[in-house]
């Protein structure tokens, strides 16, 4: 442990320095396609277009969003209406098309409440916390049903994983510190997994071989082996880490970290930290790091950075921030669709 602390403050430590020296002119990224950034606050969701790298439409939806996912052909994004401040746990889901962002249809989640992470499951059903309700949703998205319900019996199961060949179906839950295992085909809980304080982030890696789990207020990382569902390594990550996604090919695993301005990046195969990416092209000192999602090709990802109401194109390989777009107020889940407008 302590040669885990001390190779994530050596990692942190160069972040910091890194983002107070000047970056130099980024590259072109030359990507094409669609970003969508949840913008919290503003009760809106923007899309950029990769290509100009810009943001070409604001689209309101219902109130409090938190994630967005794309749909299989990448046609639809379905956005989770979470918390509205002043008003209160939500129940809704807003079904938008893309590129257009017009709105499709809203989606009533009846009793169930507090929806906040989503996971297409095939071209008409997602899943999707009902936080409110300590349950996971199986939706139907054509006809509004709910097809399966996922008691999870603990408090504000927060974000999601989803193996890739849908026979397991994960959750976090954040006050138990834990992450709950579910067979996905049948609804059955397998086990709690006990993590860390404030278990929040949670990825499963593309080959169904392991999950990550960010474990915020303690600063760690936890992996667990999805064959004895065991914890098997535990990596000190300073920072908040905030949430976990993965490169398509599985090689890396990426990890924002809200409280070091910081997107860290991670070995799969040796589950080490191999580098910690400063945030740059930001207008604040101290950016809060968000959502992350990979671009197919693996090399790049895009960050949302809330304080600084914006979404970064950063190169993996380079280190460099190649972009920053403005967006609306408190930016957190962000997407990607291969649509061009």
């Amino acid at each position: 442990m302590v040669r885990h602390l001390a190779v994530a403050a050596a990692i942190a430590g160069a972040a910091l320095s890194a983002r107070g020296s000047a970056q130099a002119p980024a590259p072109r990224a030359n990507l094409t396609g669609t970003v969508v950034a949840v913008n919290q606050q503003s009760d809106t969701v923007t899309l950029i277009d990769l290509k100009t790298m810009t943001a070409y439409r604001h689209v309101a939806v219902v109130g409090g969003p938190h994630e967005a996912a794309v749909s299989p052909d990448g046609r639809l994004v379905l956005v989770t209406n979470y918390n509205k401040q002043g008003v209160g746990q939500q129940k809704t889901l807003s079904l938008l098309a893309l590129p257009s962002g017009d709105t499709v249809k809203t989606i009533d989640l009846g009793e169930y409440r507090a929806p906040h992470d989503v996971r297409w499951v095939d071209g008409s059903r997602v899943v999707v916390t009902a936080e409110g309700s300590q349950a996971l949703l199986l939706v139907n998205v054509t006809s509004g049903a709910i097809e399966r319900v996922f008691t999870t019996g603990l408090a504000v199961s927060h974000m999601l994983a989803l193996s890739a060949d849908r026979t397991r179906l994960y959750c976090s839950n954040m006050r138990d510190g834990s992450v709950s295992a579910f067979d996905f085909q049948t609804g059955a809980k397998i086990k709690d997994v006990k993590t860390g304080k404030e278990c929040e982030g949670v990825g499963v890696t593309p080959d169904g071989r392991w999950v990550w789990a960010g474990n915020r207020a303690e600063d760690s990382i936890s992996i667990i082996d999805t064959r004895s569902l065991d914890v098997v390594k535990r990596i000190a990550s300073p920072g908040f880490p905030y949430r976990v996604q993965f490169t398509p090919d599985g090689t890396r695993a990426l990890v924002p970290h809200a409280q070091a301005s910081s997107l860290v990046v991670a070995d799969v195969a040796t589950q080490t930290l191999m580098k910690s990416i400063p945030l740059g092209l930001t207008k604040v000192a101290r950016p809060e790091t968000a959502g992350v999602f990979p671009h197919p090709d693996n090399r790049h990802a895009f960050v949302t950075v809330r304080n600084d109401n914006s979404v970064l194109v950063l190169d993996l390989v380079s280190g460099q921030t190649l972009a920053r777009v403005e967006v609306q107020a408190s930016p957190d889940g962000v997407a990607y669709s291969p649509v061009q407008r």
